[in-house]
Order: structure tokens, then C-alpha cells, then sequence
């Protein structure tokens, strides 16, 4: 808990601030605390300087022969379904086969509706995007420390994001958001999540339980009590059902998403294309052939759609110590197969 919350303010500390002088964020009294109005002074960053950039926003191409050749995936999988498939997904209740392209179809909805706004940082005043990686790289190894699902680190940085996509917080608070969103994040997610003591605990006592508890209440304002965000862990299983869930590919799979948090350049950018890009990757870097015509139709995206996201992930991959020293750090471990360390030999040949 030290070392991890030491590296936090250790790293926070020497970043530059775009605070202006005696400006004061996030510090409204109880009255006033849950009106939005009055909350969200967007501020081009043409008006404080080009110190946060703007951000790139990677979205998929959809054209007439994508949109064909993602037909032609589905007649390719429904034409080579055999008797011994439909049985099996009979069977297997926890996939839900019969109701599978419905329930796709809604979270594709869903995960559109609750995106963050991938340009919010054009109108922080004190934080920029390096500080959003230092606290997403706190979060990552307190969500390590508790043991939670992976889904919960997902739906943790999207509750962050969705916040600072509305709310102006000062870099005093941050690490409060942070911790706030991995708070109610675990209460959605977990069987048994961490204690408030736990989590005032990873923060060094940092906060009280009262300033939890209220910034709980604040958050869930905020977001407007919209909790049940699609992660990329959903559509990451069924994709998998092309490689007939293949485990080795999975967990690659599970640590380049885990990348994707870590950069901006995809805040903007849907679970399901990440999940997809993630998967395409693993399975370039294992060398389990190209991306066929039923990983195209479970995921929903063609190759020439994620390709572009494959470039930024490799990209990550450069000097992932750098990048993302957290992550890499926790899939070095062999319960993780040490993606990491495979992920940099063969970046390295």
C-alpha cells in the first residue's frame, strides 16, 4: 500500500499543473453540492495554452464493403454450424446462445450511450492526460492488491472518465475520483468488494470516510445513477467462441485491453472495438493465423476496422515499462502466463 500510493504523489508531484492562481474546483459547499449547474465551465484549451493536446479519436470505418463483408461472415457461420454446435450451446446455459445476437445487439447500444467524452481534458484546468495515466496506474495496482474481477477495472476507468467528462476536478481531488469510482465500481461488480476502511486505507488515509462517502454520492450524481456500462470483458467471451475459447489467446488478449486503459488515445473508444483488437492481436502475436470470417461475425468488426487500433497498440507495446509499468508488472507474474515479458521478447525480435 506505501509503495503503491508513494508512486502516486511521487509521480503526480512532478507533472506540470494548468491551474490558474486562487482557482478552486471540486471544493463546493454541501448545498450546493448536487446541481450540475455551474459545474462544467468548459474551457477551450485555445484559451489556457496547448498544454493537454487534443486528443485523437480512433473510431471504426463502416462502408458498403465492410458492411458486406460482415454478411458474409454471418452466412459463413450460420452455413458451417454442425449438429454437434447447436447441442453444445444448448447446453451451455451460461452463453445463452438463443438470445446471443439480441443481447450483443443491446450492450452495442448500451456501450455507446455510456461513453466518456474523449476530448474532457480540453477543459480540466489543473490535470492533464500524463496525470489521468498516473492515477489509472494507482488504480490498476490497488484493483490488483483486493483481487477483484477484471471486469470492475473496466467499469472503474469508465466511471473516471464519464466524471472528469462533466465535472472540472482539481489535482488535489483526483486521486478521490479515482478511488470513488473504483469504490462504487466494486459494489456493482464484486460478491465481496473492499470495505470503506480498505479503500481509506490504499489512500493513506488521504481522505476521510465522510469525504468518501460524499464524493460516493456526488459520483453517482454525476453519472446519473447509470452504472451498468457493457466492459470490454463481455465482448472479448464471445469473440473467444471463434477460437472455441482458447486460453492462451484469452489471456494475451485480457493484457492488451488492460493496455488500451492506459491511453488516452482510446478513451473515445467502444469496449467492443477494443475487445476485438485486442483479441486480433493476441492472436497475430501467437501466430494462430489471420482474422477470419467468424471472428469478424462475433465481433462484429472486420479487419480493415480494427486495424488502425492494432497499430496503436503496438505502439504501446514500444516501451510498455514506461508505458504502462503497472500492468506490465502484473502480467509478468506466471498466473498470467507472463504476457508482459512474451509481449516484449517478441517486440524485441
Amino acid at each position: 500500500q506505501q509503495g503503491s500510493q508513494a508512486h502516486f504523489d511521487r509521480a503526480v508531484s512532478v507533472l506540470p499543473s494548468n491551474a490558474a492562481p486562487n482557482e478552486q474546483y471540486y471544493e463546493e459547499d454541501d448545498d450546493d453540492y448536487y446541481y450540475e449547474d455551474g459545474y462544467t465551465t468548459g474551457r477551450s484549451f485555445a484559451f489556457h495554452g496547448d498544454s493537454t493536446g487534443v486528443t485523437t479519436v480512433l473510431a471504426p470505418r463502416l462502408s458498403d464493403n465492410i458492411l458486406n463483408e460482415l454478411e458474409r461472415a454471418r452466412l459463413h457461420v450460420e452455413a458451417t454450424r454442425t449438429a454437434e454446435d447447436v447441442e453444445d450451446e444448448q447446453w451451455d446455459t451460461s452463453m445463452v446462445a438463443e438470445y446471443g445476437d439480441e443481447i450483443f445487439g443491446y450492450m452495442k447500444k448500451l456501450e455507446q450511450k455510456l461513453m466518456p467524452n474523449p476530448r474532457y481534458m480540453e477543459q480540466q484546468q489543473e490535470i492533464q492526460w500524463s496525470m489521468r495515466a498516473v492515477l489509472i496506474d494507482w488504480v490498476v495496482q490497488v484493483h490488483q492488491r483486493f483481487s477483484l474481477l477484471p471486469e470492475t477495472l473496466f467499469l472503474t476507468v469508465n466511471y473516471i472518465d464519464r466524471f472528469l467528462s462533466c465535472k472540472i476536478v482539481s489535482l488535489a481531488k483526483l486521486q478521490l475520483v479515482g478511488a470513488t469510482a473504483l469504490f462504487v465500481a466494486a459494489k456493482y461488480e464484486e460478491v465481496n468488494c473492499p470495505t470503506i476502511q480498505e479503500i481509506i486505507y490504499m489512500v493513506d488515509g488521504g481522505y476521510s470516510v465522510d469525504e468518501l462517502l460524499k464524493a460516493e454520492r456526488f459520483m453517482l450524481s454525476m453519472l446519473q445513477f447509470e452504472l451498468g456500462w457493457p466492459g470490454p470483458m463481455s465482448f472479448l467471451r464471445r469473440i473467444s467462441k471463434a477460437d472455441d475459447y482458447d486460453l492462451e489467446t484469452r489471456t494475451l488478449a485480457k493484457y492488451f485491453l488492460e493496455i488500451t486503459i492506459m491511453d488516452e488515445r482510446m478513451v473515445g473508444c467502444a469496449p467492443s472495438y477494443t475487445a476485438a483488437a485486442a483479441h486480433c492481436m493476441a492472436r497475430m502475436m501467437l501466430g494462430k493465423g489471420d482474422w477470419s470470417l467468424p471472428h469478424a461475425h462475433f465481433s462484429g468488426y472486420t479487419y480493415v476496422q480494427i486495424s488502425v487500433l492494432l497499430q496503436v497498440i503496438l505502439e504501446c507495446c514500444e516501451n510498455p515499462r514506461k508505458h504502462h509499468s503497472a500492468v506490465f508488472d502484473k502480467y509478468a507474474d506466471k498466473r498470467y502466463k507472463r504476457a508482459s515479458t512474451y509481449v516484449e521478447t517478441q517486440m524485441l525480435r
